[in-house]
């Protein structure tokens, strides 16, 4: 119960004690007063009529006149007319009629007014007449009670509601600044640092106020110097010093991600470009030579960056660049025109080897390696050509054939979800399912990788990813497990997407499905993003960052967005250990979990407990 509430409780007791005490006094004296007042009366009454029977006559007829006309004009209850041995000579009394809807019994029974009378003897000179008694009628001192009664009670209780308000009113300001601390605290609570700029006057609300604002500057500033310690530490673990291309290490992580089977990018073509850095720097110096990887790592960002390719100097003389979902034609032509533009830097014709491969899902990063390896060895072998081309013969379907298998499959739904389980580490047990799914064409199973990329040439990977968020949502009428599907971030620099999700989402608010979105696409397109996880957070739905590999400018967004998880392979926790850390204690304070993907299954999961990791994904 708060403060407010429980004051309140004891100030309507203490007025109620009050009240009833005010009341009680009050009433008594008024009563006191209004039954003197009816004695009062009556005196003079049996006074007037005594003196008006001495002044009729004294035969029997004349009082009787006398009574019957006092009795007529006036209030009583009773007039008795006696004689001197106490003998009732004549008798005039009316039945006392009190209407209960005008005064209620209990009024009556409380008051407890007993007869008020009056005596008096008559004489005519030494002779004594008789005995008048007057009854004064209490009807009217009952009905004027009553009446001051209830002007009484509301008075006072208009008197304690204005009091009470007052009170509120005033109780509510002294209590303002504990409401401010108090938000502030729910504010620390959920991540959001607010600072009080309005200092109360109370010296112990103001000392709190203060040590409050100290606590979250604290927090703010251990969340921003880990946000800065990570940022620089993506400089130092992921770009190359001299060129600030990417670096082996992170095209490492990345083309994991590339070769994994769910991802849209898992095949395509690699550009293998090598130096004759010995030759080079004999020849220009090695000051001049920086100056030349300078202007390269320019033509290599000018000719082939975007958000899908993947260039990285992979050590001091060689260069790869992974380019998915693109066709062999596409790839020499672009090959060609970037040698041309290289040749324009500086006489390099005989100083350079180029080669050209292709990489597929199904090889893993060892053999990625070997074939990047195996294609530069080759291009230096075969001088004679200026772009050597590795040839990895794949059968592929012909691009009618692929238009008929997606649109037929839309229109079919042959899509098949495939439910994978997240562990959480601490219970055992399965946390929430992660969905991937497949196509299921004439009896032929077609996996995520043998069709993306075809997905992605025939520009229907939206038409797809719509298509499946609705067959999800559909089927969560009858689930209340929580699921999460991944969405790529060709689908979210789409906004073309934007309305027809916000359609499907308005019609199945509050769904337990976390939609997962690359840190690709917090990286290079933000606003896109951030449109997308306030349409999440719009409808009720749950959002987490995954294919993380801590490559991020900039990680306030993590306290701004709060995602559910985030999601990282296992190669990012063995080979960067130290963003590891970092990450850890920025997560740990906004309760954002950590789930890693690709865990081997040898791995010993208190290890990973030990690293920080909440979760991991089951392949």
């Amino acid at each position: 119960m708060s403060l407010f509430k429980q004051v309140s409780i004891v100030l309507s007791f203490i007025f109620t004690i009050l009240f009833i005490l005010i009341t009680a006094v009050s009433f008594n004296i008024i009563r006191d007063s209004a039954k003197k007042s009816l004695y009062e009366n009556v005196q003079n009454s049996v006074s007037s009529i005594s003196l008006s029977i001495t002044n009729a006559g004294t035969d029997a007829s004349s009082i009787k006149t006398v009574l019957n006309a006092s009795f007529d004009n006036g209030n009583y209850e009773k007039i008795i007319f006696k004689d001197v041995d106490d003998n009732i000579v004549y008798e005039l009394k009316k039945e006392t009629n009190i209407e209960e809807d005008k005064i209620p019994k209990w009024f009556i029974n409380l008051v407890n007014i007993e007869e008020v009378s009056a005596k008096s003897t008559i004489s005519n000179g030494w002779n004594v007449l008789g005995i008048l008694e007057i009854y004064n009628d209490r009807t009217l001192f009952f009905e004027q009670t009553y009446e001051i009664f209830k002007n009484l009670v509301f008075s006072l209780l208009i008197s304690f509601i204005v009091l009470l308000i007052i009170l509120s009113y005033l109780f509510n300001f002294m209590l303002n600044p504990l409401k401010t601390i108090k938000k502030q605290a729910e504010s620390v609570m959920k991540n959001e640092f607010i600072l009080e700029e309005k200092v109360p006057f109370t010296s112990e609300f103001k000392s709190l106020t203060l040590n409050i604002n100290s606590m979250i500057i604290k927090f703010e500033n251990m969340f921003e110097n880990t946000n800065n310690v990570l940022k620089q530490n993506k400089e130092l673990l992921y770009f190359d010093e001299i060129t600030k291309l990417n670096n082996r290490k992170y095209f490492m992580l990345k083309a994991n991600d590339y070769l994994d089977k769910n991802n849209p990018n898992n095949k395509g073509f690699i550009l293998a470009f090598s130096l004759q850095m010995d030759n080079i720097n004999k020849t220009f110096g090695y000051i001049h030579t920086n100056e030349i990887l300078h202007k390269l790592a320019t033509l290599f960002k000018n000719s082939f960056e975007n958000n899908s390719n993947l260039i990285a100097r992979m050590n001091g003389s060689e260069f790869v660049i992974l380019i998915p979902n693109i066709d062999e034609n596409r790839v020499k032509s672009l090959a060609n025109i970037f040698l041309d533009e290289v040749y324009k830097i500086e006489n390099l014709e005989d100083k350079i080897n180029f080669g050209i491969c292709k990489y597929a899902n199904e090889e893993d990063l060892k053999n990625l390696l070997i074939k990047i390896d195996c294609v530069i060895s080759q291009s230096k072998l075969h001088t004679e050509k200026e772009v050597y081309f590795l040839n990895n013969v794949e059968k592929y379907k012909a691009k009618e054939e692929w238009i008929k298998i997606i649109n037929s499959s839309l229109k079919e739904d042959n899509f098949v979800l495939i439910y994978k389980d997240i562990i959480d580490l601490k219970s055992k047990k399965v946390s929430f399912k992660t969905i991937d799914f497949e196509l299921n064409y004439q009896n032929d199973k077609l996996s995520y990788q043998s069709f993306m990329a075809s997905v992605l040439q025939l520009n229907k990977l939206n038409d797809i990813y719509l298509h499946i968020i609705n067959k999800i949502l559909k089927i969560k009428t009858n689930i209340d497990e929580k699921v999460s599907i991944q969405i790529p971030h060709f689908f979210v620099e789409d906004l073309n997407n934007y309305l027809y999700l916000k359609e499907i989402l308005e019609k199945n608010r509050g769904k337990n499905l976390i939609f997962e979105i690359e840190e690709e696409s917090l990286n290079k397109n933000f606003s896109n993003t951030l449109m997308y996880i306030k349409l999440f957070k719009e409808f009720d739905f749950e959002f987490a960052v995954y294919n993380f590999i801590a490559n991020s400018d900039d990680y306030s967004y993590l306290k701004e967005l709060k995602p559910l998880y985030i999601k990282m392979s296992n190669y990012f926790l063995t080979e960067s250990i130290q963003s590891l850390n970092i990450l850890k204690i920025l997560t740990q304070s906004l309760d954002i979990k950590l789930i890693a993907t690709l865990v081997d299954e040898n791995i010993d999961f208190s290890q990973l407990e030990e690293l920080g990791i909440n979760a991991v994904a089951k392949s």
